[in-house]
C-alpha cells in the first residue's frame, strides 16, 4: 500500500517543482497539497473502496486547478502549462477511469466522466465512454440511447467538423494573406500596374473565399450525414434491446424527421449539382470562370453522393417517417404522453406523415386517455373502498405527527447551538440515513416535504452560524482553532445529510418528487460539492416518474422557480 501510495505522489514531483518555479504557491501550500494527496491516495489504497474517497480526491484536484486558473490571471505567468495543468488533468482522467472500472453500476460516475472529457475536448473519449456505457446499461436505461444519439447528432458533429477543419488552416492563411494585399493596394493606386495587380488580387481573394466556403460547406454535409447514421444506428440498436420503449421510438421519430429536412435542403441540391448539364458556350474569361467554378461544385457533389447510401428519394418524400410513425398506432406499451409529443412531432411535419396518419395517432390518443382515466378512477375507487375509519384516522395522526416534528425542528433552528439540538431529536426519530419509517413516507404530502427541508435546513443554519477567522478582541490561534472545530463538525453534518439524501433517492421519494431533486441539487451548489449537478441531473431524470419528470424539467428551465433557502 504505501509503495504505490509513494509511488504515486513522486510521479507529482515535477509537477510540484515547476509550480514552485512559477511561484503560483508558497511553501506552506506545496506541502497542504502534498499532504492532502498522500492522504486521498491512502484512502484510495483501502480494501473497502468506497466512491465518497473518489470524488473527494477529484474535488481536491478540481479546486487546485481552479486556484492555479485564478493565479496565473492574477500574476499574469501563464508559463509550464503544459506540465502542471497537464499533469493535473491526467490525474483526474486516471481517478475518473478507476471509479468508473469499480462502481459500473453507477451511472452518474459515468455521466460524470462523459462531462468532464467534454470540457476538455476529448471527443474520442467521450465516444468510447458511450460506447461502454451502453454496452453496461444498455439494457437497463432507454435514455442512454437517446443522449448518445443526441450526443452524435450535435457535439459528436461539431467535434468531427471542427477537425476536418482545422486541416483548412492553408487555405485560411492564404486568404488571410490576400485580404491584406488588397487592402494594402486599394490605398490610392499611384499606377496603371498597381491598378491591374488590385483587379487581380481581388480576383484571387474572391476565389479563394469560393474555394474556402465550398471546402467548409462540404465539410459540415460530410459530418452531418455520419451524425445522422450514428444516431440512427443507436436509435434502432436501443429500440432492438429495449422492445417496450416508447421513448426510443419517439426519438427514432425526431432523428428521421431531421434527416427529412437535411436530405431535402442538402443532398437534393448536391444530387441537382451533380447532375446538372451546362449548354452555355465559353465565349469570355468570366464565363470560363463561371464553368470552372460549376465544374468544382459539381465534383464535390458527385463526391459526396458516392457517400450516400440512403435512397435520397423515398427519405425526402417522408417514407422513413412514416414507417416510424405508423409503429405508433400498433405499438403495446404505449402511453399518453408518448403518444401526444409523437402526435405534435407529426403535426410539425403533416407533409411527410399525411392527414390519414395524423388522424389515426390522434384517434388512438383519444382512447389511450379515456382508458387510462378509468383505470385512475378504477385504483382510486379500489383505494377509497380499502381505507378503513381506523387507517384513515391513523393516516390523519401521522401527518399530525410529521407536522408537530417539522414545528419542534424550527424552533429549535432558531435558538443558540440549535442544530447540535435539532440534530439530536432528529437521530432519536430515524437513527439511520435509511431509515425505513422515513423512506416509506408518501413524498407528496406537504408534511413529509417540509419534514425533509427542515433537515436540509440544519446546513443552512450551520452555515450561517460559521465564526469569523479573525477578530480584532481574540486571538489569531483561537479563532483559527475555533473556526477548524466548527469546520470539522459542518462537514461531517454536511456528510450525513448527503448520505441521507442518497439514501432517499431509491425510495418514492426520487420517483415521484420533482422538488426533492430540486432540494438536493440545491444542497450540492450550495453547500456541497458543486460537481456533482450533472449526475444529480442525470440521476433525477432517470429515476423520475413521467409526470414528476416534466415538473422537474420544467423548473429546470423556468426562470421563476426560485430556490428553498
Amino acid at each position: 500500500m504505501a509503495e504505490v501510495v509513494e509511488r504515486n505522489i513522486e510521479e507529482s514531483l515535477d509537477e510540484l517543482s515547476y509550480i514552485r518555479k512559477a511561484k503560483l504557491f508558497t511553501e506552506d501550500e506545496i506541502r497542504d497539497i502534498v499532504r492532502r494527496r498522500r492522504q486521498h491516495e491512502y484512502s484510495l489504497q483501502k480494501r473497502v473502496k468506497r466512491i465518497t474517497d473518489y470524488e473527494s480526491y477529484i474535488s481536491t484536484e478540481i479546486g487546485i486547478l481552479r486556484l492555479i486558473s485564478i493565479k496565473r490571471q492574477k500574476l499574469e505567468d501563464f508559463r509550464f502549462q503544459d506540465k502542471i495543468e497537464k499533469s493535473i488533468v491526467a490525474r483526474l482522467v486516471r481517478l475518473h477511469r478507476q471509479i468508473c472500472y469499480r462502481f459500473q453500476s453507477r451511472v452518474d460516475v459515468w455521466m460524470r466522466f462523459i462531462w468532464f472529457s467534454r470540457a476538455l475536448g476529448r471527443h474520442m473519449s467521450v465516444v468510447r465512454l458511450w460506447d461502454r456505457l451502453l454496452q453496461v446499461h444498455g439494457r437497463t436505461d432507454p435514455r442512454l440511447w437517446a443522449a448518445a444519439a443526441a450526443f452524435h447528432l450535435d457535439q459528436g458533429a461539431r467535434a468531427q467538423a471542427r477537425s476536418a477543419l482545422g486541416q483548412l488552416s492553408v487555405e485560411r492563411r492564404a486568404l488571410a494573406q490576400a485580404k491584406r494585399k488588397v487592402v494594402r493596394l486599394r490605398k490610392v493606386p499611384s499606377c496603371s500596374a498597381e491598378s491591374a495587380a488590385l483587379r487581380l488580387e481581388t480576383k484571387h481573394l474572391q476565389s479563394l473565399r469560393e474555394s474556402l466556403g465550398r471546402a467548409t460547406r462540404i465539410t459540415w454535409d460530410r459530418t452531418l450525414l455520419r451524425g445522422l447514421r450514428e444516431a440512427r444506428r443507436l436509435l434502432t440498436q436501443g429500440l432492438a434491446f429495449n422492445e417496450n420503449s416508447a421513448f426510443l421510438l419517439l426519438e427514432l421519430l425526431k432523428c428521421e424527421a431531421s434527416a427529412a429536412d437535411f436530405f431535402r435542403e442538402r443532398v437534393l441540391l448536391r444530387r441537382q449539382q451533380a447532375t446538372a448539364e451546362h449548354v452555355v458556350v465559353p465565349s469570355s474569361k468570366r464565363d470560363r470562370s463561371v464553368i470552372r467554378s460549376e465544374q468544382t461544385d459539381r465534383d464535390d457533389a458527385t463526391a459526396f453522393l458516392s457517400e450516400v447510401t440512403e435512397d435520397i428519394d423515398f427519405i425526402v418524400e417522408g417514407g422513413a417517417v412514416k414507417l416510424v410513425a405508423e409503429q405508433f398506432l400498433t405499438f403495446p406499451n404505449m402511453d399518453s404522453e408518448t403518444l401526444s409529443s409523437a402526435l405534435q412531432v407529426a403535426r410539425s411535419i403533416s407533409n411527410l406523415v399525411g392527414k390519414d396518419l395524423i388522424t389515426k395517432i390522434s384517434s388512438r390518443l383519444d382512447e389511450l386517455k379515456k382508458s387510462e382515466e378509468a383505470e385512475q378512477n378504477r385504483v382510486k375507487q379500489q383505494q377509497e373502498e380499502q381505507m378503513t375509519p381506523s387507517k384513515r384516522a391513523a393516516t390523519m395522526a401521522s401527518l399530525l405527527q410529521l407536522r408537530e416534528r417539522t414545528d419542534k425542528l424550527r424552533t429549535l433552528l432558531g435558538r443558540n447551538n440549535g442544530v447540535d439540538e435539532a440534530l439530536e431529536f432528529w437521530t432519536s426519530w430515524y437513527p439511520l440515513s435509511n431509515d425505513t419509517a422515513l423512506r416509506t413516507l408518501d413524498p407528496l404530502t406537504t408534511e413529509a416535504f417540509a419534514l425533509l427541508r427542515a433537515r436540509v435546513e440544519f446546513v443552512y443554519v450551520s452555515h450561517l452560524n460559521r465564526p469569523p477567522l479573525r477578530t480584532a478582541e481574540s486571538d489569531v490561534s483561537v479563532a483559527v482553532r475555533t473556526y477548524n472545530e466548527y469546520r470539522t463538525k459542518h462537514d461531517r453534518l454536511v456528510t450525513s445529510t448527503r448520505d441521507l439524501l442518497d439514501a432517499l433517492a431509491t425510495s418514492n421519494w426520487g420517483k415521484k418528487l420533482a422538488d426533492f431533486w430540486r432540494l438536493f441539487m440545491e444542497f450540492e451548489r450550495k453547500w456541497g460539492d458543486c460537481t456533482r449537478l450533472p449526475a444529480l441531473e442525470w440521476r433525477a431524470q432517470k429515476t423520475l416518474e413521467f409526470s414528476a419528470l416534466a415538473v422537474f424539467r420544467t423548473a429546470l428551465v423556468s426562470k421563476n422557480s426560485g430556490d428553498f433557502f
